[in-house]
């Protein structure tokens, strides 16, 4: 397990060199080389070095796995910017056809009016014509005229005034009809301009619209484009990772677990999860009785991570998919009804903790040995005793102590699988918040977030 960490550490420069971490130096052999002065059995063995070194190397691994997280979060917060811009850009549609639907139905509204206008204009030009027309006739006979006839036609001065009143209704009604024609003509192009105005402001608004939902169109191409090299950073990230880790086997054997320090906080190691079950009880829905974790409701194969620098001692798997009443765990290492689990030590702000992680995918637990914080440890399953995808985990707080305090201490106590702390209606009697010294349960979600 020892000669794992330092293969982990000193591979990571040859993979790291693209993400501007330290280099690290490598030297074949001799006390220059960290497979000498870190090897307890070496004479060149120097553990003050060795520490100083490994927390070196530590500040690269925690800098590249700083990057994959925040490289994680600004996928999350990408792609949630890209679907909110291309959700905006989608309902704009419908405004930009109502838009349109006026629009079309003013041009048909003005195509009508002018249709009117120019007929009107006719009839207008039909009656001047009329009216010249007999000016020019009237003209040809000077005071012979057609109008003068007609009045000498006259049986008596009776008739002569009817004639003459005949004559003056007749030029009074040609009259009346041309500014009639006039009055609608005139009101038609209102009319029309109006709606010419109408249909600016329609083709105006329109405009911006389009112009608003191009915004977001080019907006949620934008972040799409960050998405895509967000994820091609998250792979090369992984594949550094991968490459230093492909290469670690042969050093961290001999590696010094105290070289690494210790946490100063913990990591949420099922980021996005709810709970679906606290402590000290189930909830009634879900039956009551005694409940000694926290249950990380999460979609299943969602990653779980360490929470802190420290040391995997169990790692059980073989469980398929669970069901109510399911006692998969115990026969691969772990406790009865967990399904697949992981169980790790860690010191976090000069305590030390110990961690279970129960009902994990069949295949995913991580294998035994040093573990640093916001590492993958395995995945979300529902194996065991469960009836749907969730994290069961357990905390108990097992006393003070550094890593090397849990190299040289705590990794070689007589602990149970409950850490000593019982299980059932017993294990009620170890908590920690009830004033109990170590080692004692914790709660979860004080730690890990809820």
């Amino acid at each position: 397990m020892k000669r794992k960490v330092l293969i982990i550490l000193v591979s990571l420069c040859f993979a790291l060199t693209s993400i501007n971490l330290k280099p690290m130096k490598i030297v074949a052999e001799g006390s220059d080389d960290p497979y000498q002065f870190c090897n307890p059995q070496s004479e060149y063995y120097d553990k003050n070095r060795c520490t100083a070194y490994m927390t070196e190397q530590y500040e690269n691994i925690r800098d590249i796995q700083n990057q994959i997280n925040n490289a994680r979060d600004n996928l999350e917060e990408a792609q949630k910017l890209a679907t909110e811009y291309a959700q905006k850009a989608d309902a704009l549609n419908g405004e930009i056809e109502e838009l349109t639907v006026k629009i079309d139905e003013l041009v048909v509204k003005i195509d009508e009016l002018v249709k009117s206008i120019e007929e009107n204009e006719a009839l207008v030009d039909e009656l001047n014509t009329r009216v010249m027309g007999r000016m020019e006739e009237s003209q040809k006979t000077m005071h012979f005229n057609e109008y003068l006839d007609f009045l000498l036609g006259a049986q008596g001065f009776d008739d002569l005034l009817r004639r003459i009143y005949g004559i003056k209704a007749i030029v009074e009604k040609e009259k009346n009809d041309r500014e009639t024609l006039i009055d609608v003509i005139n009101q038609l192009e209102k009319d029309k301009a109006e709606l010419d105005e109408s249909k600016a402001q329609l083709d105006k608004d329109r405009e911006d619209v389009l112009k608003k939902q191009a915004e977001y169109i080019i907006t949620q191409q934008y972040y799409q484009e960050i998405q895509e090299q967000t994820e091609r950073d998250i792979e090369n990230y992984q594949n550094a990772l991968e490459d230093a880790k492909s290469s670690y086997a042969d050093i961290l054997d001999i590696a010094d677990v105290s070289g690494i320090p210790s946490s100063e906080g913990f990591y949420s190691p099922v980021p996005g999860a709810s709970i679906s079950a606290g402590v000290w009880y189930y909830p009634a829905s879900f039956g009551g009785g005694v409940h000694l974790g926290v249950d990380y409701a999460v979609g299943l194969g969602h990653s779980i991570y360490a929470p802190a620098n420290g040391v995997i001692i169990v790692s059980a798997d073989g469980c398929g998919t669970g069901y109510l009443g399911n006692s998969c765990g115990a026969g691969n290492g772990g406790v009865a009804y967990g399904g697949n689990q992981i169980y790790m030590i860690t010191s976090v702000g000069g305590n030390v903790y110990a961690l279970t992680f129960s009902h994990l995918l069949l295949g995913s637990p991580r294998a035994k040995g040093l573990v640093m914080a916001g590492e993958e440890i395995g995945k979300v399953g529902s194996s065991g005793n469960s009836t749907g995808p969730h994290c069961h985990i357990e905390m108990y707080y097992l006393g003070k102590g550094e890593m090397e305090d849990i190299e040289n201490d705590y990794l070689y106590r007589k602990y149970s699988s409950s850490f000593n702390c019982g299980w059932g209606y017993s294990a009620l009697n170890r908590l920690c918040e009830n004033g109990v010294g170590a080692p004692c349960r914790l709660n979860p979600a004080l730690y890990l977030g809820s």
